[in-house]
């Protein structure tokens, strides 16, 4: 069962990140995962050329995000032979580190190494970003919060398009594991038409490895209201749709957002949820929001509208990113957001919409806290 005290933990590990001692980490990277970028970078400073944790997990099972910041008061080091997390002398919790999947160190028939196309996030989650391109970024009019680019420049740790064949090679070396439960499927923003055709081949790609009817998780592709492109979704045996919304709030949205907001205004995104709830039914749709730049009051507006009408809410909690235009800012406080999302989840429970776990959970990232709020009520 979760604690208070581990939401409160992984709140301040997000917002703050977390340095190490030398000797804590040596062995990531060969026993356990590490990053390989697959789409942003969370650090609060890049490290090219030291392996450092994709994501660990707190002594009840919290799974929370390895965001290294070589100036935070949190250290995760060995004591007394346990891994530990302390600030100023206090041993906060014990953690561990997720093992690496062997197939990481396998590659395709083509050639192609398996951790560039496919990477594990969090303890169960198989993460394919099938294009690590935004056509926001040629333009200057990129999220603000934004490094997809700077990102693929700094650590070029992941293909930036892949063979369609490929990743349900690796689907089928990760599912054989027995680490995987959900799938996640995401991309950066380029011709509706093209990614409708191409997560529709993929799904059925990773469907054909498996040899699977249905796919447990999500995907995450640019929104369209256009209900056949939904609907082609949907048959592709997909388990639940999600739109990145990012901010609730339209002024807010428009400035920081300024070509996703040229493309698709924050009424076209709310018709598109409500759409694709009819379709893939309550409970199968996200919202995705980047949380902590906007007011409370906007984001848990957000989240109550948004659970009314049966969607569900993925809420990220922000980090000045390197490589983004917000880079050097502050987040707001630990507590600023274990408040915030204890009353998003009040309201999320009180919905009665499901919880959609079967294609989304708590183990599935680290990065965000909503999951994590729900397990204090029962929800897993």
């Amino acid at each position: 069962m979760a604690e208070l005290h581990s939401l409160r933990l992984k709140a301040n590990l997000l917002v703050d990140g977390v340095n190490f001692e030398p000797g804590a980490l040596d062995e990531v990277g060969t026993l356990f995962k590490e990053q390989n970028h697959g789409l942003f970078g969370w650090d609060f400073a890049n490290h090219k050329g030291i392996d450092l944790p994709d994501d660990f997990m707190l002594s009840d099972g919290t799974v929370t995000q390895f965001r290294f910041n070589p100036s935070s008061s949190y250290t995760m080091l060995v004591r007394d032979g346990e891994l530990v997390v302390e600030r100023s002398g206090e041993t906060l919790d014990s953690v561990s580190l997720i093992p690496r999947p062997k197939y990481y160190d396998s590659v395709t028939e083509s050639g192609a190494v398996m951790r560039q196309i496919a990477q594990i996030g969090g303890e169960d989650c198989f993460f394919v970003c099938y294009q690590n391109y935004c056509s926001h970024f040629a333009k200057g009019e990129e999220c603000a919060f934004c490094n997809l680019v700077s990102t693929k420049k700094t650590y070029d740790s992941v293909l930036t398009r892949k063979d369609v064949n490929d990743i349900g090679e690796v689907a089928a070396a990760a599912f054989s594991e027995g680490m995987c439960e959900h799938i996640l499927l995401t991309g950066g923003c380029f011709s509706r038409q093209k990614e409708t055709a191409l997560v529709a081949d993929i799904v059925q790609s990773i469907r054909s490895a498996l040899g699977t009817a249905a796919v447990p998780g999500t995907i995450l592709p640019s929104a369209t209201t256009n209900e056949d492109d939904m609907r082609r979704y949907r048959d592709t045996g997909i388990g639940a749709l999600g739109y990145s919304m990012e901010i609730w709030d339209e002024a807010i949205y428009k400035a920081f957002c300024p070509g996703k907001a040229m493309n698709t205004s924050h009424d076209a995104f709310f018709n598109a949820i409500g759409k694709a709830v009819r379709i893939f039914g309550p409970g199968n749709v996200y919202g995705v929001f980047v949380m902590g730049l906007e007011p409370r009051k906007s984001f848990i507006e957000g989240v109550r509208t948004l659970s009314a009408i049966g969607a569900n809410v993925v809420p990220f909690v922000w980090s000045p990113n390197p490589g983004s235009m917000l880079e050097g800012h502050r987040a707001p406080t630990a507590e600023w957001y274990v408040d915030t999302i204890l009353e998003a989840a009040e309201i999320v429970c009180e919905s009665g919409t499901p919880s959609g776990t079967a294609n989304h959970c708590y183990r599935c990232d680290g990065n965000s806290l909503l999951h994590d709020a729900l397990r204090l009520k029962g929800v897993t």
